[in-house]
């Protein structure tokens, strides 16, 4: 189950709405660095039955017991503010000063360096694969670090493994949002080397082992108005919606992917950035309907893309960023992602849903038998024939306009 951030939302006050623990919100979103710097338009996800019970079984840890007793209200700002200070964040004026055996033990701590992997790192240090994973829970996905990273390397003493827990972290803001550090280095915001990584003349990554993981909202707004123009404050909502989307979808890192897939969006939805309705009355969708539909063609037609009740042209009408139709492709999609869009066809306009079935039906073909990897790829770019993925050709020159500006606007977010 997920939920939309709106204006006015705390964690105290959505986790009191679903019968859950602030600390059970956290404990399954673990980007959330801050209970009290939630955003307007950001998903969450809400703990299940069964993550709630596997919760509350578990004794707090200091991060969800201050968690806990928050109730301030979301910022209405939606775009980063300015960077401030450096900002302990728990307790710092009680901290006692560790002796030089502590000091070499919590600070363990490794930067990723282009070329690097998990697995390298593991074998350098004599350590197994899950025990490095373990003790970086922030790591989903063990094929996806990026350079400047910071992980732990965990000892084997119990001094280290008890500190690596309990350590105190600072906050601090960046461009972007808060970040955590280990307060045994320094509070600064690591530099990139410049030995590793490459850039390109227009500021884009191009080492192949980095991977886009956050947008810097404050530049991507600014750039966005600069090259599309104003927004409203749904369209901005509905963008950082699709940004958190991109960032948590571990199947899509490249940016000519999520260009397109913004420009897509752009031009299905009307500017909106928010999964609509199909334009039309009840009578405009008998045309595909199996028994209201005008002539024997579109009859089958209907029957044959698994529309076979009355009404069903109308029920199974297109929804989401991209306009899924039909009852087959609801009912595929619907299997693919564990969800019941044959009985609840309208679960395809919660933005996290129809997000979902964008990712999956343009990677793997599901709309047209054309699929992403077929036009964009690291040595290959058309974003006019990429539109043959959702329509044919259908307004491509106009799509693949949006897309190279798209392109522009992300490079400058991630640069």
């Amino acid at each position: 189950m997920s939920h939309v951030i709106r204006s006015g939302d705390t964690l105290g006050e959505i986790a009191q709405r679903y019968n859950v623990t602030v600390a059970q919100i956290l404990a399954v979103n673990p980007r959330i660095r801050n209970a009290h710097r939630i955003r307007i338009g950001q998903v969450i996800r809400i703990p299940s039955r069964r993550t709630r019970t596997r919760s509350r079984s578990r004794s707090k840890s200091p991060r969800s017991a201050r968690s806990s007793r928050s109730s301030r209200p979301v910022e209405t700002v939606v775009e980063p503010v300015t960077p401030v200070e450096p900002v302990k964040t728990i307790n710092s004026e009680e901290k006692t000063p560790e002796t030089e055996e502590q000091k070499t033990e919590v600070s363990n701590v490794y930067t990723i360096k282009r070329g690097d992997s998990l697995d390298k790192i593991a074998r350098k240090y004599n350590i197994a694969l899950g025990k490095l994973l373990k003790a970086n829970p922030s790591i989903k996905n063990a094929n996806r670090i990026r350079i400047g990273q910071k992980i732990i390397i965990p000892s084997d003493s119990l001094l280290t493994q008890v500190k690596n827990f309990f350590t105190f972290r600072w906050m601090f803001e960046s461009e972007n949002a808060y970040v955590e550090v280990n307060p045994y280095e320094t509070a600064n915001k690591p530099e990139k080397n410049p030995e590793e990584v490459d850039i390109d003349k227009d500021g884009a990554l191009v080492d192949e082992n980095v991977h886009v993981e956050e947008f810097n909202r404050r530049k991507f707004f600014s750039t966005y108005r600069r090259v599309f123009g104003s927004l409203k404050q749904g369209q901005v909502n509905g963008l950082n919606s699709l940004l958190h989307s991109f960032e948590e979808d571990e199947h899509i890192n490249k940016i000519q992917h999520i260009a397109y897939m913004l420009a897509t969006i752009k031009h299905e939805t009307a500017n909106r950035y928010q999964p609509i309705t199909e334009y039309g009355g009840r009578s405009y969708f008998s045309r595909y309907d199996p028994v209201l539909a005008n002539s024997s063609r579109r009859r089958a037609r209907a029957k044959a893309n698994g529309n076979t009740r009355r009404g069903d042209g109308y029920k199974y009408r297109g929804r989401g960023f991209v306009q899924i139709t039909w009852q087959k492709n609801y009912k595929k999609l619907g299997q693919v992602l564990g969800h019941d869009l044959v009985k609840y066809p309208e679960k395809a306009l919660d933005p996290v849903i129809a997000y979902q079935i964008m990712s999956y039906g343009m990677r793997h073909g599901i709309f047209t038998g054309r699929r992403l990897s077929h036009y964009l790829s690291d040595n290959h770019t058309d974003y006019r024939n990429a539109r043959k993925i959702i329509n044919g050709m259908d307004k491509a020159s106009r799509i693949k306009h949006y897309a190279e500006n798209f392109e522009k606007v992300l490079r400058v977010a991630v640069a």
